[in-house]
């Protein structure tokens, strides 16, 4: 897909650079004017949608930045939740083990009373079968009264040993009744605790997931973005190259204007040599016709006298038509200082490597200083065309050679006007790709830029 629609792109891109050629050929000045405003207005549409793109990429990029902040902080309420479960889990099981202890403990006096029951039945039973069931069996067993008391003292004594040892198991068992309830109880309340711990931990679990899916949707949003400033790069290098390709053939209009004014110029100065010789050839005719006439006649011939004073030369407009100048002046005639020279550089807000094809002038609060025109010319681009260099000026100058003045405020000429060495053209500002106020300020031979420096200095 993206492949696809970068070859829509370049097709339409290069429809439009070969629109240029066939209107140079054959179409009117107006259609051609026409067709460069069509392409200004899209590099225009396409500024203020890289501008819209490069908005929603950073916005996608803070969010991406938020959800993985949010994804961290719930990764450690997870970890602590979990450790909390493991805990819980971990007393469950300590609860258990006392329980199943006190399980067999209550088993082990139950057993002791069931051993106490059946000593008692034992002995119960060996008194029947010996007839010492009843008061009446120990008196008539019995030898004398000492006997009967010690044989009645015996019964009592164990039969207290039975109920003291059978009461003793019975409130053990009841104790370890209750500690084993208490302990079911607080293990009911410890699964209860970690039942809501589990709850919770889906819980966590379920917003981590929703802040992974609002990352990885915000991932596609940057991606998409990137993908489009990528194709848009691409559609606006190639408008650009178009914009440049008619800067190239307006320069060689011009120059081939010029061409034919100076042969229109030379024409005229010859027609004017010529008819000048043949009236200065027509007056010595006239005046050699009066001479001999007059000696013919016998008079003295007098010649007339003639005018010396020479007839005052044409205004030559060609020098302010070629926009010739003396050199290159400085752009920017209050501003000395560069912060951004000729050549390969890295942009810091922006984060990428560049070539900056020409230098920034500028100083602080340097706002609304005037611009001037480096050497006189013919104004060709006077506005904002959307290729990054905001409200700028492109002054043609004549042998191929043409300076460009970006990021403007405003700018105070128009498309085709003449302007000479040092006139005011706009205004420092801050229009277009720009980081701060300045003027940005190129030199382009044919088309192609090349070191300011060679033509102008500080």
């Amino acid at each position: 897909m993206k492949r696809k629609n970068l070859m829509k792109i370049c097709a339409l891109s290069l429809a439009c650079v070969m629109s240029f050629g066939i209107g140079f050929g054959n179409a009117g000045a107006t259609e051609l004017e026409d067709e460069i405003a069509a392409l200004e207005q899209r590099q225009r549409e396409l500024s203020y949608e890289r501008e819209r793109v490069e908005q929603s990429l950073k916005d996608a990029k803070e969010n991406i930045e938020l959800s993985e902040q949010y994804m961290e902080q719930y990764e450690k309420k997870m970890e602590l939740q979990e450790e909390e479960i493991d805990n819980i889990e971990e007393q469950i099981a300590l609860l258990q083990v006392d329980i199943d202890e006190l399980g067999v403990k209550i088993t082990a006096k139950e057993a002791e009373i069931n051993e106490g029951i059946e000593d008692f039945k034992k002995r119960l039973r060996a008194m029947y079968m010996n007839g010492s069931d009843s008061l009446a069996s120990i008196l008539v067993g019995s030898s004398d009264f000492y006997d009967i008391l010690a044989r009645t003292e015996l019964m009592e004594n164990m039969s207290r040993h039975d109920n003291e040892m059978i009461d003793d198991l019975t409130g053990k068992i009841g104790e370890l009744n209750l500690q084993k309830a208490d302990m079911e109880q607080r293990l009911t309340e410890q699964q209860e605790k970690k039942a809501q711990a589990e709850n919770v931990l889906v819980e966590l679990r379920e917003t981590y997931a929703n802040h992974e899916q609002t990352k990885e949707w915000y991932e596609n949003q940057a991606e998409a973005n990137r993908q489009r400033t990528a194709e848009m790069e691409i559609e606006e290098a190639q408008n650009e190259e178009a914009l440049q390709d008619f800067i190239r053939r307006r320069q060689a209009e011009l120059e081939e204007q010029r061409r034919r004014e100076e042969e229109e110029r030379k024409r005229r100065e010859e027609e004017e040599r010529k008819r000048k010789e043949d009236e200065e050839r027509q007056r010595k005719e006239e005046e050699e016709r009066k001479r001999l006439e007059a000696e013919a006649a016998g008079v003295e011939y007098v010649p007339e006298d003639v005018d010396s004073e020479p007839e005052p030369e044409p205004e030559d407009t060609y020098k302010y038509a070629t926009g010739a100048s003396e050199g290159f002046i400085w752009p920017v005639p209050t501003v000395r200082n560069i912060t951004d020279g000729y050549g390969s550089r890295y942009i810091v807000e922006t984060g990428k490597n560049d070539f900056h094809k020409g230098i920034d002038i500028n100083k602080p609060n340097c706002a609304g200083e005037t611009i001037v025109a480096s050497a006189s010319g013919t104004v060709i681009t006077a506005s904002n065309t959307g290729n990054g260099y905001g409200i700028h000026v492109v002054i043609d100058h004549g042998d191929k050679i043409a300076t460009l003045y970006g990021h403007m405020s405003s700018c105070c000429v128009n498309v085709g006007d003449e302007v000479v060495q040092g006139q005011t053209i706009g205004y420092i500002g801050c229009t277009g790709m720009a980081f701060g106020n300045h003027c940005h300020f190129e030199v382009r031979l044919n088309g192609q830029h090349t070191d300011p420096f060679n033509y102008v200095s500080m």
